[in-house]
């Protein structure tokens, strides 16, 4: 995604099994070799671990101009 990700977007890069197509390629967007799995991040399910995703997005979204 050229343009990075949307939030709430499903990455491009992940197969039916939700892996990384593009793990360990040096295309692979910095962001996504910063993430460090963690019991935090990922919670007791896979839910829990969307949700914190979703949480992270969320935290680090840009923040609009004022005014617009």
């Amino acid at each position: 995604m050229p343009n990075g990700k949307p939030a709430g977007v499903r990455c491009v890069q992940l197969d039916e099994q939700n892996r990384c197509r593009i793990f360990g390629q040096p295309d692979r967007p910095e962001v996504c070799g910063s993430l460090m799995p963690s019991e935090d991040m990922c919670g007791d399910s896979r839910e829990q671990a969307m949700r914190w995703l979703g949480w992270m997005e969320q935290e680090t979204a840009p923040s609009s101009p004022v005014g617009s």
